[in-house]
């Protein structure tokens, strides 16, 4: 068995994981989508559903007066979701979704329901400069201009929101993503983006886990050395109303392994249970990583000591890292909200490469449901039932082992990938409608009946 190991490993080792495959769901950024149309019934259609509308209205009046959630809501406006990619986690501890765009979206933690809007402050973002003084930065992602209207210019809106959409290409292929940066923010640079989550056929351990690994591939073609910077940040939320209840905190992962990150602990609302995220990137070789364990969403309290998100952007931009101090994490206040930081620095040199790698988890144990019974996530039989510990386990051990995912899941798609009998289509919808196993509500318990 060790042997077998082994040899995949060895052969995974002659696999150029960094780019994509020749067979994806491709999309530009500037790419438009096909929108999600509208349609209108005749007097016989309303006619004939009648019975059905009058069953739906009922039922939502009997959840809704014991306050539960209905199945389907008819008075919700639901969004356009044409902008969707692959979504990230593995089976039934709840999804993230995340655009082709490059923002995520789609939260869906809690049984039954989601959260479509994008949540602005989750973001990766790069820093480039060279020698005599160049320098460029952008967030590397673009949201349409109406997500982006009325953000606070003293909160995220201060951060460079500049991607140049004609230069950057989705690649899909669940569980799997490439988004390349072609020229972003540096015109000598090229950045990939490889999205990977532990969807592995015949895996009933890592399968279950909620978490995501982003692996940033550096190149540079300029003649000279370029300093770059990624910068992972994440807002203390689910989505929806809780974001702004206030009693969230943010404190800092243990350091293990060149390991480095930070844990959001959410209190949620609404009666859903708590869930704490966390946030990592490993120092490698020429890697360096430091941390915010903190910054607030909005401006700076008159005669408070808050450290903005302006401020963290401007301290990333000019310095490439956070201090080495580390600072308090006070609670978030009702009506406000916080986020955290992730960046990890690195020298690419002239004509070279460099590669960097983030971490996404999240726990929330427990899974309720209306008739008030319990259940335990599958994950939680392998990490226990302390929120925190299992979320900073599972960002680090995903940093660690995401190598041997993708060598598993690789040996899982290429024979179909290369199968010439199959037309060119066939493949990349096979592989990508097993999204729905992931974003469509599935819920995997531990050892409950």
């Amino acid at each position: 068995m060790g042997s077998s190991e082994s040899e995949r490993t060895e052969a995974h080792l002659h696999v150029d994981c960094s780019q994509p495959p020749a067979r994806t769901w491709q999309r530009k950024f500037d790419d438009e989508g096909k929108k999600v149309a509208t349609f209108s019934m005749s007097m016989n259609d309303l006619m004939t559903m009648v019975p059905f509308i009058a069953k739906m209205l009922r039922l939502y009046v009997q959840e809704s007066a014991k306050g539960q959630a209905s199945v389907y809501d008819p008075f919700r406006k639901w969004m356009d979701n044409c902008y969707r990619g692959v979504p990230l986690g593995a089976l039934g501890s709840g999804s993230i979704g995340r655009s082709y765009r490059g923002y995520f979206q789609h939260f869906q933690i809690f049984p039954r329901m989601f959260e479509e809007k994008p949540i602005l402050a989750n973001q990766f973002s790069a820093f480039v400069s060279r020698p005599g003084g160049k320098s460029y930065s952008t967030v590397l992602s673009a949201p349409k201009a109406d997500v982006l209207k009325g953000i606070d210019r003293a909160g995220i809106g201060s951060w460079d929101w500049k991607l140049k959409e004609k230069n950057c290409t989705y690649n899909g292929l669940f569980p799997r993503s490439w988004t390349v940066y072609d020229g972003e923010p540096d015109p000598e640079i090229k950045i990939t983006c490889r999205q990977i989550s532990p969807f592995i056929p015949h895996n009933y351990k890592e399968s279950s886990f909620p978490v995501a690994v982003f692996t940033f591939t550096v190149q540079n073609s300029g003649s000279t050395p370029a300093d770059v910077t990624l910068l992972f940040t994440w807002a203390n939320s689910v989505g929806g109303k809780s974001e702004l209840t206030g009693n969230h905190t943010n404190s800092r992962m243990r350091a293990r392994d060149g390991v480095h990150g930070v844990l959001l602990h959410h209190r949620t609302a609404d009666g859903h249970p708590p869930v704490t995220f966390a946030i990592a990137s490993q120092e490698t070789g020429g890697v360096r990583v430091t941390c915010c364990p903190s910054f607030a969403m909005g401006p700076s309290v008159p005669g408070g000591e808050q450290f903005t998100a302006k401020d963290m952007w401007e301290e990333a931009k000019n310095r490439g890292a956070f201090g080495g101090a580390p600072r308090a994490s006070a609670s978030s206040r009702p009506g406000s909200s916080i986020g955290a930081a992730v960046a990890a620095a690195t020298t690419v040199p002239a004509g070279g490469m460099r590669a960097v790698s983030f971490a996404l988890s999240w726990s929330c144990p427990e899974v309720k449901f209306p008739a008030g019974r319990t259940y335990h996530r599958r994950y939680t039989k392998f990490l226990g039932l302390d929120r925190d510990a299992a979320a900073e386990q599972l960002a680090h051990d995903a940093l660690l082992e995401h190598m041997k995912w993708e060598s598993l899941i690789e040996e899982w798609q290429r024979p179909v990938l290369h199968d010439k009998r199959l037309p060119e289509w066939y493949p990349v919808a096979l592989f990508n409608e097993l999204y729905y196993l992931n974003a469509g509500g599935t819920i995997w318990t531990g050892n409950e009946h």
